[in-house]
């Protein structure tokens, strides 16, 4: 259960990536505060963000938690928003980009 999450990812984007990835590990800690606070405006943006972010560099689970993020903040869905926390948390320590 915690082996690597390998993304196939376009090799142009491969001096961008490592810098979204090192950011997504600041978003993780973001959204865990956002949970833990109750910042339901902050959890809907992250959400939104990470949707955008990650579809646009091929990491789309991640951007469909990102999705579910956005849905449970809008639907005031606390309990959700902290599975989900720790879903993101998993998800941004295993995935590994492979630049094919």
């Amino acid at each position: 259960m915690n082996e690597p999450i390998t993304v196939k990812i376009d090799p142009m984007l491969a001096e961008l990536v490592p810098k979204f990835l090192a950011r997504c590990e600041q978003t993780v800690g973001e959204f865990h505060e956002a949970v833990r606070s109750g910042d339901l405006t902050v959890a809907r943006r992250i959400g939104h963000a990470l949707l955008g972010t990650a579809s646009s560099y091929g990491f789309h689970e991640m951007a469909a938690i990102g999705k579910e993020i956005e849905r449970a903040a809008q639907n005031g869905d606390v309990e959700a928003l902290k599975a989900l926390a720790a879903q993101l948390d998993a998800h941004v320590a295993r995935v590994r980009p492979v630049f094919d």
